[in-house]
């Protein structure tokens, strides 16, 4: 009887190895041999999935970034719609755990986002979903009385986002700087500056 692969899940774990060698040696250690290995499958599997290394990456890419999405919703998803919303996407944004291959991956693609247009329009349309997020909770927030309804839904919006992805970075590179207490009073003077 042949065997049955679930072609989906077969991607994923290859996405899934992917996530653990970028963040374990970076874009530039996450050749297909590495991953096939780090997978457990032959090179010729992963290139049954992927065309080439450069398509494998740009699917990572999207899966840290979709992934991200599905944690704001669920976050989100019963707490009372402003301020408190905003802090639970903002602790999406800069995770308990920064020392984790998802996150050095998404660093890793910040970084390769700034010089490779592929990626870049891939940050492009997943920032664009995760920044009407945020809008959706700053106009909540001044519907509520929480933010003054004079100020900009969209220009808070970003600097929230700056704010949070400035904090993760940070807080990746000096996390003895950056402790998660740290980390959240920051959360706290961030959204009671609004």
């Amino acid at each position: 009887m042949p065997k049955i692969v679930d072609h989906g899940e077969r991607r994923e774990n290859v996405a899934e190895a992917a996530w653990r060698v970028i963040g374990r040696d970076g874009l530039e250690g996450a050749t297909l041999r590495e991953i096939s290995r780090e997978a457990g499958f032959t090179t010729g599997v992963i290139q049954h999935y992927f065309r080439d290394r450069d398509e494998l990456l740009a699917f990572v890419a999207s899966q840290i970034s979709e992934q991200a999405f599905d944690r704001m919703t669920s976050a989100i998803e019963n707490c009372a719609p402003g301020k408190a919303c905003l802090r639970r996407l903002l602790e999406v944004l800069v995770p308990h755990d920064l020392r984790t291959a998802r996150v050095s991956a998404l660093m890793s693609f910040w970084a390769r986002s700034a010089i490779d247009p592929v990626h870049n329009a891939i940050q492009a349309r997943q920032y664009e979903t995760i920044r009407q997020a945020f809008r959706g909770q700053v106009t909540a927030a001044m519907e509520k009385g929480e933010i003054s309804p004079d100020r900009d839904a969209d220009d808070l919006a970003d600097h929230l986002l700056a704010f949070g992805d400035g904090l993760c970075v940070r807080s990746g590179m000096e996390p003895e700087r950056f402790p998660q207490q740290r980390r959240g009073a920051m959360l706290d003077a961030a959204l009671e500056n609004l």
